[in-house]
This record gives C-alpha cells, structure tokens and sequence, in this order.
C-alpha cells in the first residue's frame, strides 16, 4: 500500500460565508425497477443541491457591508452538487475567495445565463472547462475552500450564482426563484438521505494497554505520561499520520522542553484531504480532552484552550508557525515515566480497529465462497487464501490472490519507498492495528502491530481483514449515497487499500484530484481485477 488509512469524524455546522464579495452512488433497485435519467433537457432549470443534502443559511443581498452575490447551502463536505442546468463549463479550478468554483454558461429560452458553484477543494471538481454537462449532471462535491465561517468542516458549504447575461458581462441576480423553481437533480433515483450533525467521538476501552509510538511515527523519549498517552491513541486512531514529535530541548515557551507537547504532522495540509484530516485530529482530541489531559491545542492559526473561548492567534509568518502543517497539542504532563508506568486505555473512535475480528465472528455477517484454483499460487499460500479471503461476501480468494501478486509477486519484501513492507505491503501505522501473529487457524494470538509482516498467515490474514473492513465501509456509504459506484464497488475496495478509504470517501468513488490516483492507483485497481481470472476456479 502506498497510502495511508484513516478515521472520519464529521461535525457539521450551518453558517454564512463572508468571503463571496471579492469577487452519490445509485441506489439499489429492486427486480425490475429502472432508474430515470437526469432531468435535463433545453431550458430546464434543477436545483444545485439535493432535497435533504442542505439548508439554506445566507440569501442573496447586503451583507457585511458588501453584496453577497449568491445563495448558501449549508451543508456536509462531500454531499453532492448538480449542475443547475444544461450548459457548457467555461471554468472550473481557483477563484479568490472561493478556492475552488465552477462556472456553467447556459442558453435558456434563448437568453444567457451562467450559473457559478464555490468553495470546493480540488478534488471536489469533477469537470473541466469545455465540458459540456446536462442539468442535474453531478459536477461537484460541497467543501470549505477559501474564505468560510467558521473556518473547518463546520464551514462546509455550496455558495451558488446565477447571472443574468453572463458571468463575464452580465447582472449576478437572486437565485432564489431559481431554486424555488427548479427540480429535484435526483429524479434520477431516490433523494440522499437527510444529513444531521454527526455524533461526537465515541469513547471505546482499548484492550489492554495502547503499544508504544512505532519507531517510524516518532520518539517517546523526553515526553511526560500524558503526552506520550495522547499520541499514542493518535497513532493507533488515525494510521494515516506518519510523524509525531514535538519534543525539543529549547523554546521560548516549556511546552516542548518539558515534554507536555506533541506536534501531529499532517501530511499534504494545504489539500483538501489534508485540511479533513487535520480537522479530524483536532476534532477527536478536544472531545476528548479530558481523558488525555489537554491543556490548549492550535490548528490552523487558531488556539483552542481545553476552557474558555478560542481564538486566531497573531500571523507569525509561516506555515509551520501559524500551525497549518501540524496539530499543537500541550497536555497537563503527568510527569515522566518510569520502568513501572502504566498507561492504560485511551480513547478509541468508534470503529476503530482494536482487534480484527477472526472467521468466525457473526458481526462479518455470512462468509465469502472459497474459489481459489490452488494450483495458480504457490502451496503455501493456499490455505491462508482460503481463510482470509472468505472472512467476508464481498472479498474472495482469487481477488487477494490477485493482488497478493500485484503488491509483491507472492515475495518477501522489504521496506519500500513508500514504507511498505512484508508479502502484501503494509506501511507501520497500519500494520499496528491489523498485524497480529495468528495460529494455524487464523486466530489472533497476540497484540496488533507483533506480527511478521514476511509470515504467510500473518501477513495475508492482515490483508483479508483490512480488505473486509475497507470493504465494509465502502458498501456503507454506497448505501448512504455518499460514493458512486459505477463500475461496482471491487474497484473502490482495491482503490482504499492503496489509497486508503477515505480518499474513496472525499472523492465520492474512485479516487481522483492527485497524480498518484491517475498513475498507480487506478492501474492498480485494474491489473488486479483483470488478473483476478487467472486464480479463480467453479468451486462447488
């Protein structure tokens, strides 16, 4: 795997945008129901956003001392927005004060008209300029790029134009009996469900206590108890992060020569999905403060203390300094360590993966259909193939036979560039929650992360385990309507394991919006289902 994996925490919020004056899945059908096509067609008009998906928080008019040319749609990052009607996109990428827009220029009963859509991140964009789309065609996904209040996913919102004449020459006029006129973009199929504010962090015991920081994630040396717990639970909670630290012998303040403070490195933060993360981080340890201790936190040039208000702290000239790049957490401290130190249990998010659960869990639900051909992979890993690729329906041996093949050619490996390691290319932070030693039958014997990532059984029980799990996340929100899933959801589920699942999620299917999903994970996703044959036999 050469990406990362991680854990959502969405926490949304309703609320106006300042910054516009500068300038799903199918659902499934029963036997012998159809689904209508888009509602397009000349001179129709659809509403942006979807029944349910959205409440309108800030009208067209004055505000702030200036003209919000446009309508918000307060809303979830990732929720789907149509195009308002047939047309013909003339831009789609960065705008001042939008961070990402799209604008469609549309001919309705012989008058011009052009639509404008803001504030998504990049790969939230799913047109170009000159492309020609049809009304409720889904053009986008709703995010918090540019300038929005609160800044964050509470700040998620669509901000939608409509001009008179023309974005380039003409008049932007309220787009309300727009909306109020348009029809449903999901005549198409079933509305999305009704989105509400997205349950807190849910504290889960870990078994036993949390293991130490993997060496490749950072050093726990010169942290006090508190420190060293929080980030812990971070890197067992979120296996995308691949840097912690935070300790140093001199700063103007003692939060870090002390060793109360930890610094949470977010990979890509000035991306869309870098931006989530970070958000996610900051989220998971304020609910939490409590439990670790938490004395004040700063992301994103803004200072939460564990009491009181928050507040934007000063520019201070970088990046780095202003906390884009990383998630400043001091805790209380709780003194060094000793030999006998004990630091129990921490936080979980709900759904995290403390322990894979074995073949025989029920929480799986029924188990997958053995339909290895043992003569197409090497001897040894027949049984292991038969075990882990029938823990779940939606994952066969074939299919970890194929990529099994794809991610090392059923070899030993070492490290990677990308850190990966072992027969099926786990990176550290991964391997700590799904790499436990198992016995003969597949049966965990031992903590996560104390695995052989170069033993057979341990190895290929980690990946039908993650696969199964990736798996299930992905049918979820298949059913949630929050990921398309055009070509079936066997693509996403190998999208995830090298991608990592949620960039399945942020994209709304396969992933999209960086080089690396063009040039390795989407020829990865194909080799693999069209190897898949080649180990696949009828198995009565």
């Amino acid at each position: 795997m050469t990406f990362i994996v991680g854990l959502v925490v969405a926490f949304v919020m309703i609320f106006s945008d300042p910054g516009d004056d500068d300038t799903a899945c199918n659902p499934t059908l029963n036997p012998g129901q159809t689904v209508a096509p888009p509602p397009g067609g000349p001179g129709v008009k659809v509403k942006p956003m979807a029944e349910g998906t959205y409440r309108l928080s800030s009208p067209f008019g004055p505000r702030g001392g200036g003209m919000h040319k446009g309508v918000d749609f307060g809303s979830t990052a990732g929720a789907a927005i149509y195009a308002a009607a047939d047309g013909v996109v003339s831009a789609a990428g960065s705008a001042s004060g939008f961070g990402q827009w799209i604008v469609i220029d549309h001919n309705i009963d012989g008058a011009v008209w052009s639509t404008v859509y803001g504030h998504m991140f990049p790969e939230g964009v799913l047109v170009k300029a000159g492309d020609t789309v049809s009304a409720g065609q889904h053009i986008a996904d709703v995010g918090y790029n540019g300038e929005v209040d609160p800044p964050g996913p509470g700040g998620a919102h669509l901000h939608f134009e409509t001009w008179s004449g023309g974005h380039d020459s003409g008049t932007a006029v309220d787009p309300q009996p727009w909306i109020d006129a348009g029809s449903e973009p999901t005549s198409r199929g079933s509305a999305p469900p009704v989105p509400g504010p997205a349950a807190p962090p849910v504290l889960a015991a870990a078994t036993g206590e949390l293991p130490p920081l993997p060496a490749a994630l950072g050093s726990e040396e010169h942290w006090q108890v508190d420190t060293i717990r929080l980030a812990r639970a971070i890197a067992a909670n979120f296996p995308e992060i691949t840097t912690i630290g935070g300790w140093r012998p001199v700063d103007a303040y003692d939060d870090h020569p002390s060793g109360r403070a930890a610094d949470i490195m977010i990979p890509d933060y000035n991306s869309g999905s870098g931006k989530a993360l970070g958000d996610r981080v900051a989220e998971y340890v304020m609910a939490n403060k409590d439990a670790f201790h938490v004395e004040y936190l700063i992301w994103r040039q803004t200072y939460r203390p564990a009491t009181g208000e928050s507040n934007t702290m000063e520019d201070r000239g970088s990046d780095t300094q202003n906390h884009f790049d990383h998630v400043h957490v001091t805790t209380v401290g709780g003194g060094h360590p000793s030999e006998s130190t004990v630091y129990g249990s921490a936080p979980f998010l709900a759904g995290a993966p403390l322990q894979p659960p074995v073949c025989t869990d029920p929480a799986r639900g029924p188990h997958g259909v053995d339909n290895l051909d043992p003569a197409s992979v090497p001897a040894d890993f027949v049984p292991w193939l038969r075990r882990a690729g029938t823990l779940c329906p939606q994952i066969s041996p074939s299919l970890l036979a194929a990529q099994i093949q794809q991610e090392g050619s059923f070899q030993q490996h070492g490290y990677n560039s990308s850190g990966a390691s072992g027969y099926t290319q786990f990176i550290d932070a991964t391997w700590a929650a799904y790499g436990f030693p198992v016995d003969d039958n597949g049966a965990p014997t031992g903590p996560a992360g104390s695995g052989d990532r170069n033993r057979i059984g341990d190895a290929v029980m980690a990946q039908g385990h993650y696969m199964c799990d990736i798996a299930a996340k992905v049918d979820g929100w298949i059913a949630e309507g929050k990921v398309q899933a055009p070509n079936g959801p066997k693509e996403l589920y190998l999208a995830g394991y090298n991608a990592g699942e949620y960039a399945v999620l942020n994209s709304g299917g396969f992933p999209t919006g960086a080089s690396d999903y063009v040039n390795q994970t989407r020829p990865y996703a194909d080799t693999i289902l069209a190897n898949e044959v080649r180990y696949a036999t009828t198995f009565n």
